[in-house]
């Protein structure tokens, strides 16, 4: 197995904020592709070291960071669950694409749950979404299952208090045996000191009509490389909205990937090796790599 480099640092942004980062580097240094990923709602981007150790082992650089209002970039500003909105996030994951850019590498963007979401969001409206390689989009947060989906009233509200206090942070229960039929997977994320149910109300707001948003025919304007992986069994986020909107999406390169009876976190299933696998598989088809 080949060995690969991590490297953490903290950088600061141009409003002030510190924000920690993560890279995962092939032993070598000369990745054949590099990767800007973005995590999911309330956690960070250490519960990702076993997914990218296996993409830098096979080529491919990664780069992430705990984004605002979560994991040690929240607790280090003291602001956890507030986000900024996806105009902030967006600019961020701008400055990471640009940062990040290797000349005559492949650039890859790709995200999980509400980092899901978010990417394909940038990848219509992003300021560097006509320089990205392809787009992986992980049981993207586009809308809420039946089960648990806000009521119209419930919404009302939440428009409500996201004008009159925007940043006032709610607590958003996520089942943690919703993500994955491991149970020790399970454990581990209620474990994890880092995790938070936080999120600022304008914010949980902005995502659930910003799903709704992506999906409307005449804004749909995906177009670069596209892989959309979602459990269809997910009690976390809505696998029919991504099967919509991978549906809708113009791209003549595309491909959605069912995982059957799978739960949120493909990458912490049982199948996980196969899963990261595929990632790391449709990435280095595109850059032709036959690694």
């Amino acid at each position: 197995m080949a060995v690969t480099k991590t490297e953490e640092a903290w950088i600061t942004t141009t409003d002030g904020k510190e924000i920690f980062t993560k890279k995962w580097k092939p032993a070598n240094d000369s990745p054949v592709a590099t990767v800007v990923f973005c995590h999911g709602f309330g956690e960070h981007i250490n519960r990702y070291c076993h997914v990218f150790e296996k993409f830098a082992e096979a080529g491919i650089e990664v780069y992430s960071y705990d984004q605002r209002g979560f994991g040690e970039t929240g607790k280090k500003n003291h602001d956890l669950g507030v986000t900024g909105g996806w105009r902030v996030s967006c600019s961020d994951i701008t400055d990471a694409l640009r940062k990040q850019r290797r000349s005559g590498i492949p650039q890859f963007l790709m995200g999980h749950s509400m980092g899901g979401g978010l990417v394909l969001h940038y990848a219509t409206l992003g300021e560097e979404r006509n320089n990205i390689s392809g787009v992986i989009a992980c049981s993207p947060w586009l809308d809420q299952p039946p089960a648990i989906r806000a009521k119209w009233y419930q919404r009302w509200m939440g428009d409500l208090g996201s004008m009159v206090m925007p940043n006032m942070t709610i607590t958003l229960h996520v089942d943690p045996k919703g993500i994955s039929h491991d149970p020790a997977e399970v454990k581990k994320y209620e474990n994890d000191p880092l995790n938070t149910g936080k999120l600022a109300i304008s914010q949980l707001m902005e995502i659930l009509h910003c799903g709704q948003k992506i999906r409307d025919t005449d804004y749909v304007n995906l177009t670069q490389p596209l892989l959309m992986a979602h459990g269809t069994t997910d009690p976390v986020t809505c696998f029919s909205a991504s099967k919509e909107l991978f549906e809708k999406a113009p791209s003549t390169d595309k491909m959605f990937k069912p995982w059957d009876e799978l739960y949120h976190e493909l990458h912490n299933e049982y199948q996980k090796d196969e899963i990261i696998q595929s990632y790391i598989d449709w990435i280095l088809k595109r850059v032709g790599s036959k690694n």
